[in-house]
């Protein structure tokens, strides 16, 4: 049940990008905003009573609809006359977004401890809005400037082969950081430290050791994302080869019997990589696609990568039935398979 509430806003918005985009190619941007913002408050509300569970339900598929506005806003605000900085700005945005997943991680166990479910979900409801409606109001005002050209009239088919090989390696990269890394990491953690592990003078429990590895996923967010997107826009290429390798050697270590303290390093390492090439593929599509076609490539983009991410977390738990390592494994040989995809739709000419 966990799993189908987590996974349950990933698959709505397999339906509600392609929505989101057509909505942002006919209405001002700047008040989808606004709504999304609005919206994303009432749905938090709607968790406050879990006992009603189709409520709940709706609550989450009420967020999918919201995030499938607020991401691709953030993406094509970012984007939007960014010539040869768009790889900065892609990681600056997905900065912001780890302040957020970090700070939303941090509060939820301390709120639903203090407060009660139902109250810190209504607080959240309420630092949502707070916190989100006057960026929104400032950007209320927001018209997507497109260039109008000469081909304009002809969009362009996100089911190109140019489009379809980065959207498949983005579809890899998220099903594994997404999803496999995750889940078959927790396992491989109480494979290896079950009754804990000495770091340093202390015996450290296996929970704590889960939680600095799932911990390292947020930082990188925060801390690496910005530096990842400079890097991209210096050398998309050498950016994501050399990040997907390291990503893969990281992995690969997971699978020996590290100690504790390097086997949350490798898992950070394995994140930190991942989320460089994750930013080299929509850098990639970002600057394959004209503006006015933008929010249907992008948001073909985010549908490839959200049914990775849903796919990926169920994947991790299947084959982690087979032995952590065995998922580990599998989850790096599908990781190698974004080396070619990428030679065949960036590299060759």
């Amino acid at each position: 049940m966990v799993g189908v509430i987590l996974s349950l806003n990933r698959w709505v918005r397999l339906g509600t990008n392609p929505l989101a985009a057509r909505l942002y190619e006919r209405l001002p941007a700047g008040a989808l905003i606004v709504v999304a913002i609005l919206l994303t408050g009432v749905s938090t509300v709607m968790y406050a009573l879990p006992a009603a569970l189709a409520l709940f339900f709706l609550g989450r598929i009420l967020w999918g609809f919201c995030w499938s506005l607020l991401r691709l806003g953030s993406f094509l605000a970012a984007l939007e006359d960014a010539s040869a900085h768009a790889g900065r700005r892609i990681g600056n945005t997905r900065a912001i977004w780890g302040i957020g997943y970090l700070g939303g991680a941090v509060y939820a166990p301390f709120a639903v401890e203090a407060w009660g479910w139902t109250n810190a979900c209504l607080v959240a409801a309420a630092l949502s809005i707070a916190l989100g409606i006057g960026p929104a109001l400032i950007a209320s005002s927001w018209r997507r400037r497109v260039a109008i050209d000469a081909e304009s009239g002809v969009p362009a088919s996100v089911w190109q082969s140019r489009y379809l090989v980065l959207f498949v390696a983005a579809t890899i990269q998220f099903s594994l950081f997404a999803g496999i890394v995750v889940a078959a990491g927790g396992f491989r953690i109480d494979e290896l430290f079950h009754g804990g592990a000495p770091i340093g003078a202390t015996l450290v429990p296996a929970t704590f050791i889960a939680a600095g590895f799932a911990l390292t996923q947020r930082i990188a967010q925060v801390a690496w994302t910005p530096i990842a997107g400079r890097w991209s826009d210096r050398s998309t290429s050498f950016a994501f080869v050399a990040s997907t390798l390291l990503s893969l050697v990281s992995i690969a270590a997971l699978v020996a019997e590290p100690p504790a303290l390097l086997f949350v390093l490798f898992g950070g390492s394995a994140f930190v990589n991942g989320l460089t090439a994750t930013i080299a593929v929509e850098l990639a599509v970002a600057r394959r696609s004209r503006e006015i076609d933008r929010p249907r490539i992008l948001a073909a983009l985010h549908t490839w990568q959200d049914a990775g991410a849903a796919a990926g977390a169920l994947a991790g738990g299947v084959l982690a039935a087979f032995g952590a390592s065995a998922a580990l494994l599998a989850g790096a040989a599908l990781l190698a398979l974004t080396l070619p995809l990428w030679w065949a739709s960036v590299v060759r000419p």
